[in-house]
């Protein structure tokens, strides 16, 4: 199996979405708002391969507040909901809503620890903070969606036990390659972000295949090897 850890699956339809199960993609999903959360949930019902999670993103968090985050808590606890996402905290692109993230992120630290959930964090600009902040939390289950951030702080994710993610972006993203070269195997697994536009690619969870056969080519390792890998990181990620 492949491994799309992170895909806004609420804006496909399902035929479409049905079509990257069937060629052997496994999608975690990932919610934007509490509307798309509900979605998400509602997918994952109807179809196996879905391991669905429910968030605010962080371009998203000025529209709510702590008592919308609560009713959206509420509903995953009663839906056994094991992942919150998207989350996290944003200083490159909303740097104006940061304080405002910040308090609802604190509380989606706060209810991951009371209840053992894996975060899907989006962390632009903001990658040690949110480390810093999940050790804080005493955060066991962390996974750094599109991971850009300091080569240095790598090792210190990987102690830990958290997770990156490995993006298409690959592609034009001379950061992301360098991402690629440096992040041990047992800390990688792949994603798409789809559909989100990229400069001129539309992201999509097939794209993960590509980006499997582009780590064994960097890393100098067997393509099987990685796929395998990568699966067992999924696995190890949400205890299956």
């Amino acid at each position: 199996m492949y491994v799309d850890m992170h895909c806004h699956c609420h804006e496909y339809d399902e035929k479409e979405l049905k079509s990257f199960l069937d060629k052997g993609i496994s999608l975690v999903c990932v919610s934007d708002d509490p509307l798309s959360s509900s979605h998400t949930i509602e997918l994952s019902k109807k179809h196996q391969g879905i391991t669905p999670c429910i968030g605010v993103h962080p371009w998203e968090a000025h529209k709510y507040s702590l008592k919308n985050i609560n009713e959206l808590v509420e509903e995953a606890i009663r839906n056994d909901i094991v992942c919150l996402g998207e989350v996290g905290l944003d200083k490159l692109f909303v740097p104006k809503t940061y304080e405002h993230q910040l308090v609802l992120f604190k509380y989606f630290l706060h209810i991951a620890k009371e209840y053992d959930l894996v975060l899907n964090l989006h962390t632009a600009g903001t990658w040690r903070e949110v480390f810093d902040l999940l050790i804080k939390y005493d955060i066991d289950k962390a996974y750094f969606h599109w991971y850009t951030g300091p080569l240095n702080l790598l090792e210190r994710i990987k102690e830990q036990g958290y997770f990156i993610g490995i993006n298409p972006a690959w592609k034009t993203q001379e950061k992301h390659r360098r991402v690629i070269e440096k992040a041990d195997i047992d800390m990688i697994i792949t994603e798409s972000d789809a559909p989100y536009k990229y400069k001129n690619m539309v992201l999509s969870p097939l794209m993960v295949v590509d980006t499997v056969n582009y780590i064994a080519e960097r890393k100098k390792i067997d393509v099987e090897y990685v796929k395998q890998r990568i699966w067992m990181n999924y696995n190890k990620i949400f205890k299956h």
